[in-house]
């Protein structure tokens, strides 16, 4: 017997191509190879429009819909969200942040569409808590919330939501796309239309390119001997890049040719190289900025580091080790579901420079071992947090919600 198909709008408010946003784009893909529907709808925000995740998914032949968006409320845009629910017959809408929960909320006021909600985690900031505080309130009337750790499921139910409502699902990732990484990759070279018209996916013209470690290795003007020890997140508070930095110096008297690659932007850019300054290590860092060649980057990679100080279950850490990187991350979050300390990887407190320094040095000392712990870690990964198994999950829970 044939399963009925299902027909889901996820909708998020982006700032770049992400975690969440990476959880999107995989979810949507397995869904439709599952014989579904799955939409992406993108607020294209008129102050910091970010439509990387619609191009994207575009370029991946999906369904992609823009939500032009003049402000934090804009009726319009909710007007656009209700026209496409019942133009398109949705039975699910799938929000990922507090500002797609809101309209989410609005936009199904009054009708009987089942709501889902991840909650990826928060960042910190004053602003950012009362935000959190206000989307607490707003979940309690979802239908089902997805917590990608247990931390952020215990946060949601000492916040009073219905812990019946709350359930774990671990992030999943593409694992070919990271053991391929040398492949033809699809570059959409034509801008994605607003609403309206609808946009289906399968349209739009693409070049090819290829890329592999070399072109990665020059396009940063890192030398082919170089030692590169690596990490891939926002430059914010929370993801700790500072301690990486500042267990450099201890890492270079080891191994002179060592370089430390930071791959992502943010507001602690100028900070981290005012670190790199007084340390007198002004020429080890390089800050590549955003990159659209994840995959390559991660094969130059001797170290992956992630020295996060808050996390969910973080997709650049799933990523490094489905490319079979040698693995340093903190003990917070999620993270020791996926790393197992001295078997898949080596894990260090939160804060502790010297504890990264030493287990960069230990990895880079013992290539053998190394390379042992990185193939345990790509079958761990490959075994638990593949974007297959994270999406037979969510489409178990939306047949729950549409047979209840």
């Amino acid at each position: 017997m044939e399963k009925e198909e299902i027909r889901v709008l996820h909708l998020i408010s982006s700032s770049g191509f992400l975690g969440a946003e990476n959880v999107v784009l995989e979810l949507a893909k397995q869904s439709k190879a599952a014989g579904h529907q799955a939409t992406i709808g993108v607020f294209e925000n008129q102050r910091n429009p970010h439509l990387e995740l619609a191009e994207a998914a575009a370029a991946e032949g999906l369904n992609v819909q823009i939500f032009p968006c003049r402000g934090r409320w804009d009726k319009k845009t909710l007007q656009m969200i209700k026209d496409y629910i019942n133009k398109e017959n949705i039975q699910i809408i799938h929000s990922h942040n507090y500002k797609s929960n809101f309209y989410a909320r609005m936009a199904l006021s009054g009708n009987n569409i089942r709501w889902v909600v991840t909650n990826h985690g928060r960042r910190t900031g004053h602003r950012l808590l009362i935000y959190s505080l206000l989307n607490f309130l707003i979940l309690r009337r979802a239908d089902k919330i997805i917590a990608v750790s247990e931390k952020i499921a215990g946060q949601m139910e000492r916040a009073g939501i219905n812990k019946e409502k709350v359930r774990i699902i671990d992030n999943g990732i593409n694992i070919n796309r990271l053991t391929n990484p040398h492949g033809l990759l699809p570059q959409r070279s034509m801008k994605i239309p607003p609403y309206p018209p609808l946009v289906k996916g399968g349209w739009g013209d693409f070049h090819i390119k290829k890329k592999d470690s070399i072109f990665a290795r020059e396009s940063l003007k890192i030398k082919p001997d170089a030692l590169v020890i690596g990490t891939v997140g926002s430059l914010t508070k929370e993801k700790g890049q500072e301690y990486l930095i500042k267990a450099a110096p201890k890492v270079i008297e080891s191994f002179p040719k060592a370089v430390f690659l930071f791959v992502g932007e943010g507001i602690e850019r100028t900070h981290l190289e005012k670190i790199s300054f007084k340390l007198g290590i002004k020429d080890k860092p390089i800050f590549a900025g955003t990159r659209k060649d994840i995959p390559e980057i991660l094969s130059i990679l001797d170290v992956f580091v992630l020295p996060s100080l808050k996390e969910g279950l973080p997709m650049a850490l799933l990523e490094a080790q489905a490319a079979k990187v040698p693995t340093v991350a903190s003990r917070v979050g999620a993270i020791p579901n996926v790393v197992k300390d001295d078997a898949t990887g080596i894990l260090v407190p939160p804060k502790d420079s010297e504890a990264i320094g030493q287990a960069i040095i230990r990895i880079l000392s013992d290539q053998n071992a190394a390379s042992k712990m990185a193939e345990k870690g790509f079958e761990r990964v490959r075994d638990n947090f593949s974007s297959e198994r994270m999406a037979d999950k969510y489409l178990s829970m939306y047949r729950e919600l549409l047979s209840g």
